[in-house]
């Protein structure tokens, strides 16, 4: 018959109590600190809605990529009105975008609306097709997040489309980007799509790729020259 050395068992027991109280700590701190990250939103539903984002595919794949947390937090923003807008909670879409504007400013919505349009999927896929290396796709990623408004023009329902024109030739002239992106959706995805065939002429060395989805339009101007 063997017998436990008693004081062995009472150490043993209170390490253990004292890894799973560690551990218990480490997550409730950490919920605690997600929730008030998320209070700006000021809905419970919408709340649950970003924290189900957490376990989203699309932003498992981003994150191999992204190591930046603001970055992600508004992917995550960006991938909750998606999911409001494809289950018609209209309102509550428009308000969360209004927090997102009021705390971070027209770059984290801009941001936030590349996601929920779909833009960057489509971006991440071209950088696919003429893939160097991984470092450079991990730089282009961060690239167009951090300096969107040089990459990517949001079209609004009252821009005119001479104003449109002027803004992306003048921005592709000033950056060279590899890649300038033009969006719009609803009322402004008739002006992005008017502007299709002016750019052409406008940017010979761009090629342009148009992609409609539902009420949105996209192009994709790709320098040529960089083929």
């Amino acid at each position: 018959m063997s017998y436990d050395d008693p004081i062995e068992s009472i150490a043993k027991g209170t390490t253990e109590g004292i890894l799973k109280w560690g551990e218990d700590f480490i997550k409730n701190l950490a919920s605690k600190l997600r929730n008030k990250k998320l209070a700006f939103i000021q809905d419970e539903k919408t709340i649950e809605r970003v924290k189900e984002q957490y376990r989203s595919g699309e932003l498992s794949f981003y994150k191999e990529y992204i190591k930046d947390k603001e970055l992600l937090f508004l992917l995550k923003m960006g991938l909750t009105l998606r999911n409001l807008e494809e289950d018609n909670e209209n309102e509550r879409k428009q308000n969360l975008r209004t927090k997102i504007f009021n705390k971070y400013k027209v770059k984290g919505l801009h941001i936030s609306q590349f996601v929920e349009n779909g833009i960057l999927n489509r971006y991440i896929g071209l950088l696919i097709d003429d893939l160097i290396s991984l470092e450079n796709f991990k730089k282009d990623i961060l690239e167009i997040l951090e300096n969107i408004e040089k990459h990517v023009l949001f079209v609004k329902m009252e821009d005119q489309e001479s104003s449109v024109l002027k803004q992306a030739t003048t921005r592709i002239s000033v950056n060279s980007p590899m890649i300038f992106i033009i969006s719009g959706i609803s009322s402004a995805a008739k002006i992005v799509m008017n502007c299709e065939e002016k750019l052409k002429d406008l940017l010979p060395d761009y090629s342009i790729k148009r992609i409609s989805e539902r009420e949105k339009e996209t192009l994709f101007l790709k320098n040529s020259n960089e083929l």
